[in-house]
């Protein structure tokens, strides 16, 4: 789901990712009310204007707990903090996917990272 809310150049796509663990690897438990963490990157394709944007992972379920941060990154891939705002919100799981929205406030369409970390 890539719906646009906004006026904007074109719909982030993913662009490229981290390798992704899932729920079939027997990772460690990590006590107390949680049993799994899991992270993973992926890389986006320039955008501005705010979307809800999903990531397809099957380590996520509809109780997850999912936090979702992003970030401009430069012609290599490295985060920075630029003048641009990047805002997350609304992050909402679901079984084997994650839909979120994204705010890229700039007058310009910018290159993106999210890094995601999934708690079951």
């Amino acid at each position: 789901m890539a719906a646009v809310e906004s006026s904007s150049i074109e719909v982030p796509r993913i662009a490229s990712s981290s390798q992704l663990a899932d729920r079939d690897q027997g990772l460690a438990a990590i006590g107390g009310n949680g049993g799994a963490v899991w992270r993973g990157w992926w890389t986006w394709t320039p955008g501005n204007g705010t979307f809800n944007l999903q990531i397809a992972w099957n380590a996520i379920g509809i109780d997850s707990t999912v936090v979702i941060t992003a970030s401009e990154i430069d012609g290599n891939g490295h985060r920075f903090v630029g003048a641009a705002p990047f805002q997350v919100s609304s992050i909402a799981p679901g079984n084997g996917v994650v839909t979120f929205k994204i705010n890229i406030g700039w007058g310009s369409a910018l290159p993106m990272r999210t890094d995601v970390v999934v708690f079951n």
